[in-house]
């Protein structure tokens, strides 16, 4: 599977986190007490991505000159610091 379809992928769960997130508090009894817990964390962690990753690509076009000068390069850069980020203060909430 190729970078872009993995990050296609990952954009339209993190889109559709909230709906999803709706939908499983909704129906919390019939789902397993063990995976609902860990379902909603993975949710709100994609929530938090898509906030991320929006910042980003707003960050992004603001420092474009032209239309069109960004890469794809410099969008996955972004990208992955933006999931680094994340995955960096969640460790340090678990430490203190």
């Amino acid at each position: 599977m190729k970078l872009e379809d993995l990050e296609g992928e990952a954009r339209f769960v993190a889109q559709n986190a909230e709906h999803n997130l709706q939908l499983i508090k909704q129906q919390a009894d019939v789902i397993d007490p063990v995976k609902l817990e860990r379902n909603i964390k993975w949710l709100e962690m994609m929530i938090n991505l898509h906030e991320h990753d929006l910042a980003a690509a707003k960050a992004q076009k603001k420092k474009a000159r032209l239309a069109g000068r960004t890469g794809l390069r410099t969008r996955l850069k972004y990208l992955v610091a933006s999931i680094l980020t994340l995955d960096h203060d969640k460790h340090k909430e678990g430490a203190a």
